[in-house]
């Protein structure tokens, strides 16, 4: 099956198909937004221009996703104008897109690098556990995950050294996170 460019027009079905919305949604939408001005052709066919699938990805967001009225829209569409529906068009569809994995950023700025710990291959240095009164602290269903890594374990394989090190440092960061997890219950549970 072949498919379409992006900037390609698309007949009604296949913008209905593109967006997830059947093609009657589509018709009402032009009767409420005049904005939406698919080209016609013989017989009254229409083709929708790649702005206006943008346009229409930008409305379904604020009405299907958002839940916001019609009547919202409209305003919002004549106080900050059509192309900021686009806009939000274009980056719903942008955040729709497969991305690798080495162009995700998978931890946000705010949280920074914990400090160098020594190798995932290393036995780890237990930290002790705070002390707490028993009353103190009420029972959680939450999980206690517990990491061993014996003096014998198995060189990871297929994993380039560069690919080593990244697995290594977010290991470290992970592990970081959770000493300050636990920082963070612990003072919480004392309060």
């Amino acid at each position: 099956m072949q498919t379409k460019t992006t900037r390609a027009f698309r007949t009604i079905s296949e913008a209905g198909e593109e967006l997830g919305l059947q093609p009657h949604v589509l018709r009402f939408w032009e009767s409420k937004f005049p904005q939406i001005k698919p080209i016609k052709r013989g017989g009254g066919r229409r083709f929708y221009r790649p702005e206006d699938i943008e346009f229409l990805r930008g409305i379904k967001k604020l009405l299907h996703d958002e839940n916001h009225p019609i009547k919202d829209v409209q305003k919002l569409i004549r106080v900050k104008g059509a192309n900021r529906i686009v806009e939000l068009g274009r980056s719903v569809e942008k955040a729709s897109r497969d991305r690798d994995l080495v162009d995700t950023v998978l931890v946000p700025e705010r949280i920074q690098k914990a400090e160098k710990k020594p190798s995932i291959f290393s036995a780890p240095q237990p930290k002790p556990a705070p002390q707490i009164a028993p009353s103190a602290v009420a029972p959680t269903a939450e999980p206690e995950y517990v990491t061993h890594a014996s003096a014998a374990a198995p060189e990871p394989t297929g994993l380039s050294s560069n690919d080593r090190q990244k697995l290594e440092d977010a290991l470290q960061s992970l592990t970081g996170l959770r000493a300050r997890w636990q920082d963070f219950k612990t003072k919480a549970a004392s309060e």
